[in-house]
């Protein structure tokens, strides 16, 4: 399932949370999810043919959902947003007041002490991208400021 499909399906649900729901299950090819309101936040739960198990929660109360890969270090700080394991894979979303020089240096240094690879930085002024490599597993650590705040997103294929 593609990030994009996640994200549409978590705007539908945000939808219908708004209209006074408290619980949706929504059918998706192979599988289904059910979105849970929990406060200003919903959990994800469900599983799809050929992924697995899929879980994960985004806003209030949102944490490091259980499985993501301890070897992906976690800004100091940092506000957890959203995380979501399914299947092999796994994503973060973080939020800090820091700026996107100290951020990347964080990630720069932390990843290889972890044993990741570093591959070719993306350097788009305010946003960075940072392909890494360990062990047949693939991740990207995506930093970007907005005003007076800096979002972390770290994806990992977490393989077989």
């Amino acid at each position: 399932m593609s990030v994009h499909r996640i994200i549409l399906l978590l705007c539908a649900a945000t939808l219908v949370f708004a209209c006074g729901g408290d619980e949706e299950t929504v059918e998706i090819e192979g599988g289904e999810l059910t979105f849970q309101a929990e406060g200003e936040g919903v959990r994800i739960s469900g599983e799809k043919e050929g992924v697995g198990a899929i879980s994960g929660q985004f806003g209030e109360n949102a944490e490091i959902p259980d499985g993501f890969p301890e070897d992906v270090p976690i800004y100091p700080g940092a506000e957890v947003i959203g995380g979501m394991v399914a299947g092999h894979g796994g994503m973060v979303t973080l939020q800090t007041g820091d700026g996107v020089e100290k951020v990347t240096a964080f990630y720069r240094d932390e990843l290889v002490k972890e044993g990741w690879t570093m591959g070719p930085e993306m350097d788009l002024g305010e946003q960075r991208i940072l392909p890494v490599e360990k062990e047949g597993r693939n991740a990207a650590v995506q930093i970007a400021r907005e005003a007076d705040t800096t979002t972390i997103v770290a994806t990992v294929g977490m393989g077989n």
